[in-house]
């Protein structure tokens, strides 16, 4: 619990040195890779055009997906992004909007982008969905971003690393297609 309230207070605080010791960032890069994967294709998707150019964008994406994935991941997961992405209370469309290679695809924002640019509340007890063990060495804690609904928006992973509690993983609510 010492190490959720350390991470809790650099978050809080934007104190990234703190965060730097209490995140095993190549897990956490992991962990979110299909949220990312599917965020970027939900932008590609938008700025598709006609059955040619989703043929075309289809093949692009094959060639430049994984490697315009890793350049997102790399410029995501540091201190500063995942206080971001903290700050956020997970809305990866919102940390996106920083990365600007995302930015060149040219797709329209999202609509979760435009409308929800107002921060959300702060995090309370209340807003702590599930609790659950994952083996003797690790645990995930399921967050809300408003505290009266019943599933979480996202979910971390703890993990016994180096000697130590860490945040090992981040795994936001995929939203299905709209």
């Amino acid at each position: 619990a010492w190490s959720i309230y350390r991470i809790y207070g650099a978050l809080e605080k934007d104190d990234t040195i703190t965060l730097e010791r209490k995140i095993d960032f190549p897990s956490v890069r992991d962990s979110l890779k299909p949220a990312i994967r599917a965020r970027v294709d939900k932008m590609l998707d938008r700025a598709t055009g006609d059955a040619a150019g989703r043929l075309r964008d289809g093949r692009l994406r094959q060639q430049v997906g994984p490697q315009l994935l890793e350049t997102a991941l790399d410029k995501i997961v540091t201190p500063q992004s995942i206080a971001s992405l903290y700050a956020w209370r997970g809305d990866i469309s919102q940390v996106l909007k920083e990365v600007k290679e995302i930015r060149e695809i040219g797709a329209a924002p999202d609509e979760a982008g435009v409308a929800g640019s107002v921060k959300p509340s702060p995090l309370r007890l209340s807003n702590i969905k599930r609790f659950a063990f994952t083996s003797p060495t690790s645990f995930e804690i399921g967050i809300a971003k408003d505290a009266s609904s019943s599933e979480p928006d996202i979910t971390i992973h703890m993990g016994f690393r180096d000697m130590d509690w860490k945040l090992t993983g981040i795994v936001p609510k995929v939203e299905g297609p709209h």
